[in-house]
């Protein structure tokens, strides 16, 4: 797991972060916003192999390395970074924000459309 980590980009702040986390991953942690930690650490460990990895890859969380699942697989812990993430993603988009995405986002449809 030290590769991913050595080349995954160096993530100073819970906003970097997310940008490379997808929509779904995001909303899942927004979805934690409020849970002891406990439950947070044992809601990742339900995500499947891309979403772990994800977190893994850019120091959210770090293996337990225990081997310990039903199926000796290695548990997720998060890490202070990942807690920080799950706050700033649960966070409400300031409003500029959500206007830059719309536009993006209207303009992918259109060139979409006058593609087809």
């Amino acid at each position: 797991m030290t590769r991913l980590r050595d080349e995954s980009p160096d993530l100073t702040s819970a906003a970097e972060a997310l940008r490379f986390l997808t929509p779904d991953l995001r909303a899942f942690l927004a979805d934690l916003e409020g849970a002891p930690v406990s439950i947070a650490q044992a809601a990742v460990q339900l995500l499947p192999f891309g979403s772990r990895s994800a977190l893994l890859a850019t120091g959210l969380a770090t293996a337990d390395g225990s081997g310990s699942g039903p199926e000796g697989e290695t548990g997720l812990r998060l890490t202070n970074l990942g807690l920080e993430v799950i706050a700033e993603a649960a966070a409400p988009a300031a409003p500029a924000e959500v206007d830059r995405l719309t536009a993006l986002a209207d303009s992918i449809v259109a060139e979409h459309n006058a593609c087809h």
